[in-house]
């Protein structure tokens, strides 16, 4: 079955913007990490780094009462009109969408009492910039909290994807394959981040979670693994020889398929 090798997006069709929207599973399995752990308080002015279609940004609302107010940002307007109508639906008034991108934010100086961003250090274009505004628009003494995954996420598919690569023939690709995986977050490269502008980190907790499948096709053909991470795995082979590459790979995980996942929760101040 190769039809994820075709599979494209339109992320303003607002048919994809609702599917994402009930598709939290990525986003919910670092988003409850960054529940578990982060400060609350009332009264407090918070900003949702990258809130997509509104979590945690609407759920942390909830958890904080009315005596706060809730910013998200993010440069996706479809997916903050989406947000905007579940904040309606749910009767959440002290939740505000704006539209802006992380590394200028539209926000005065030393506006915020915290910070937290849910997955989205991992798809800034810019994260040093991302990180300088953050240090700009949060209080002296305000928290920065972020959830993330971690560099050897998923180790189990590219293991088995590397070694299909290798009995191609393909070098050239598996180095690609590599680089790709080592771009991933970690703890130490986070922390760094954050101390290159002006931040301590002061609290990291880790987990790992897990995604099942039945087995290769399924993974292939899961709609948020062809969203999410698809064109990643793509890039990192030649076009001409994907059908064979993934055709390999889906005959070569394993049935069932366990996947692990390594999360991190990072606090500064």
């Amino acid at each position: 079955m190769s039809g994820h090798l075709t599979f494209t997006v339109d992320l303003d069709d607002p048919a994809l913007v609702a599917a994402y929207d009930d598709l939290p599973l990525w986003s919910a399995m670092a988003g409850l990490l960054l529940l578990e752990h982060v400060p609350l308080a009332p009264a407090i002015v918070v900003l949702d780094v990258g809130c997509g279609t509104g979590f945690p940004a609407i759920e942390l609302a909830e958890r904080l009462g009315p005596s706060s107010r809730v910013h998200g940002l993010d440069p996706w307007a479809a997916a903050l009109d989406r947000a905007r109508a579940k904040a309606a639906a749910r009767g959440v008034a002290h939740v505000v969408l704006d539209r802006g991108d992380a590394a200028r934010m539209p926000y005065a100086d030393r506006h915020f009492d915290l910070i937290v961003s849910n997955l989205g250090l991992n798809n800034l274009p810019d994260p040093e910039a991302a990180a300088a505004e953050c240090r700009r628009v949060l209080k002296p003494g305000g928290r920065l909290a972020l959830s993330t995954n971690l560099v050897g996420h998923m180790a189990e598919l590219y293991e088995v994807l590397e070694r299909v690569l290798a009995e191609t023939g393909a070098e050239r690709e598996a180095g690609a394959l590599r680089r790709h995986v080592d771009g991933r977050a970690s703890v130490a490269g986070v922390r760094a981040l954050l101390e290159r502008h002006g931040f301590r980190v002061g609290r990291v907790e880790e987990t790992t979670r897990l995604l099942r499948y039945a087995d290769g096709t399924a993974l292939l053909n899961h709609w948020f693994v062809k969203l999410g991470f698809l064109d990643g795995w793509r890039a990192t082979v030649d076009p001409a020889r994907a059908a064979e590459v993934f055709g390999r790979l889906e005959a070569a995980l394993p049935r069932p398929l366990t996947l692990t996942v390594p999360f991190a929760y990072i606090e500064a101040q």
